[in-house]
């Protein structure tokens, strides 16, 4: 427990006054004071001033509705003894993780995949060939698959109700879901910009909740700057003399770094600000620890660099706020100016389509990798599809291609446009940028960004927050009009605009470069020699995943500079290590170090070379 509320009076699991309901709970409840005021009215006693204890009484008034009344990020699991039931329930958004097994009599819950592993249940691991799969398509395991067969995720914004006498099958339950239905009257653009402002003042505001030191992630983006900004901005009406504290990373690579940016935004708020620079060395000895604490392939290499920057600021401070979210509640991405541009070429016949654009994504350069992955997804006519490849591992070597005949036939699920075909169809709105925007908070946000968001800031003994994923800003982004946010050209118009009152314009309108990792020239340099002895050694071949002749091609049109893959590589290396901590070891954190001395040791040659 990192005992960022009642620090001394929040112990678990915390039951109520006849110890006949407990609960066991990660994250914070922003409203609790609010809660536990309506609770006492109703006659409830408390004996702590922890948001946890809400959660009991709550569930005791309210039973599974309690749900509805928490504003906040949490996974906790909820025991009624006298009904001899279990409620296990993951908030809106799916800030904080929660993983489940169950045979139908037993019931395992954990927020970590490693604690359900070491349950005797759980004894024999066997690959999930589905996950496998899809982590290949999305570079991350969508949920409710994880890498373990039966082990299962529980998807955001779902709930389980366990009757322990009555064994029964388990489905989880949904009790959220984003609507993008128009708020109406509709605000026009200058009244929208104000309540963007003041609904995320409010936000970072209960967000500062805390009784431990507090700062912010900085990355000199759009995003993170407007949360130091109103940070400064509530501290001065505070009156509370103690600057914001801010953190930022960077690379030592030339190109891979948004410090100065970052820094400008520290000194035009005169934060307490820190910086972190990573080297290659730093990326490499913490790969194999990292890829331990993920209990699944570590999906994007940024994670590394984010578990650095979290394990410094645990120097300074328990609890720091992230931008994260803002990309997906107003369109920030590349692809949400460019996936429009498809209704142009629509008119073409789809095999057509495919085979021009394809071409031509491939007479492409080295360089051109961003343009590369334009081409590409705009050859697919089908929306599902495009939104599959906007992340994919694979561009121009496709995953049927790449995977072994044998792995491919024992494939139950391995359609990862149908899964998306399949959460588009809840969608209440048919403007195709609120589509992909709820398709990526559905997907992308929850499985790729905060469960990493979540690994690295918590194995640092951080609680990372993401103001801009409270539901009720979530909830009002959603009802604004989608070219508020972007159309044509122009990527996440109102959250920039807002920004102009908080950054330099030089600062906002750049290229966005992102948490980017310098991977395109480690693999062709340092990891040269561990990219090839490990994808196309014996070991990894062995495994019957992928066909030798398309893994070898993979590797080496990249070591050769022909094309980058560098994305394609990482996901397969992520894969193969994964495979060699939990099931060719036993998961430990000594496998860990038995895997990091493998890795350091075969750098030797290549650093040599």
């Amino acid at each position: 427990r990192l005992a960022i509320i009642d620090r001394t009076g929040g112990h678990q699991p915390m039951g109520n006054e006849d110890d006949s309901v407990f609960v066991s709970f990660n994250g914070e409840i922003y409203n609790h004071a609010e809660v536990r005021a309506e609770l006492q009215t109703l006659g409830h006693s408390f004996k702590t001033h922890c948001d946890t204890e809400v959660l009991v009484h709550g569930y005791e008034q309210w039973g599974a509705d309690l749900m509805q009344r928490l504003r906040g990020m949490f996974a906790f699991a909820v025991y009624d003894l006298p009904r001899r039931r279990m409620l296990i329930a993951r908030d809106r958004l799916g800030i904080k993780p929660l993983y489940w097994w169950s045979d139908g009599k037993r019931l395992l819950f954990a927020s970590e995949i490693k604690a359900l592993l070491a349950h005797p249940a759980l004894a024999k691991r066997s690959v999930d060939r589905n996950a496998l799969s899809q982590f290949l398509t999305f570079r991350y395991v969508p949920a409710p698959l994880t890498m373990f067969e039966d082990v299962r995720k529980m998807p955001a914004g779902h709930f389980i109700q366990f009757d322990i006498d009555n064994a029964h099958s388990i489905e989880p339950r949904r009790w959220w879901d984003l609507s993008f239905k128009r708020r109406q009257p509709v605000p026009d653009f200058d009244l929208a910009l104000e309540q963007t402002d003041q609904h995320l003042r409010e936000c970072v505001e209960s967000h500062l909740m805390s009784e431990v030191p507090l700062g912010a992630q900085l990355s000199g983006g759009v995003d993170s700057s407007l949360i130091v900004a109103q940070m400064e901005i509530l501290r001065r009406r505070a009156g509370r003399r103690e600057r914001v504290k801010t953190f930022s990373i960077g690379f030592a690579e030339a190109g891979f770094s948004e410090l100065p940016y970052a820094r400008a935004v520290a000194q035009r708020y005169d934060t307490d600000h820190h910086e972190v620079i990573v080297g290659f060395d730093d990326f490499a000895a913490e790969f194999a620890r990292l890829a331990w604490m993920y209990d699944e392939p570590v999906s994007e290499p940024p994670a590394i660099p984010t578990y650095l920057l979290c394990k410094y600021a645990r120097q300074h401070v328990t609890v720091m706020l992230t931008g994260e979210g803002g990309d997906e509640l107003f369109g920030g991405y590349p692809k949400c100016a460019a996936d429009p541009l498809s209704r142009y070429i629509d008119w073409m016949p789809s095999g057509l389509r495919r085979s021009v654009l394809r071409s031509a994504a491939a007479a492409l350069p080295f360089k051109g990798r961003r343009l590369r992955i334009a081409l590409e997804n705009l050859a697919l006519s089908d929306p599902a599809e495009r939104y599959v490849s906007w992340f994919s591992a694979f561009d121009t070597i496709g995953l049927p291609e790449l995977l072994a005949p044998s792995f491919s036939a024992s494939l139950t699920d391995g359609d990862a446009a149908a899964r998306l075909r399949r959460d588009l169809e809840r969608c209440d709105s048919d403007e195709p940028l609120h589509r992909m925007l709820y398709s990526d908070t559905h997907t992308w946000l929850v499985d790729d960004l905060l469960i990493k968001g979540d690994r690295m800031s918590m194995a640092s003994g951080i609680e990372a927050r993401v103001p801009f994923l409270d539901h009720k800003f979530v909830e009002f982004a959603a009802g604004l009009p989608p070219q508020y946010k972007a159309t044509g050209t122009r990527t996440k118009i109102l959250l920039k605009t807002l920004a102009e009152r908080y950054m330099p314009r030089e600062a906002i309108y750049r290229k966005k470069v992102g948490f980017a990792v310098p991977l395109t020239p480690w693999f062709l340099g340092p990891l040269r020699g561990f990219v090839r002895n490990t994808l196309l050694g014996e070991r990894c071949l062995a495994r019957g995943y992928y066909r030798p002749e398309i893994l070898s091609r993979v590797v080496n049109e990249h070591l050769d500079a022909k094309v980058d893959r560098a994305r394609s590589i990482w996901s397969l290396l992520a894969i193969e290590m994964w495979h060699r901590l939990y099931v060719d070891d036993d998961g430990s954190e000594a496998a860990s170090i038995r895997l990091r001395d493998e890795i350091m040791a075969s750098l030797v040659p290549a650093a040599a070379a």
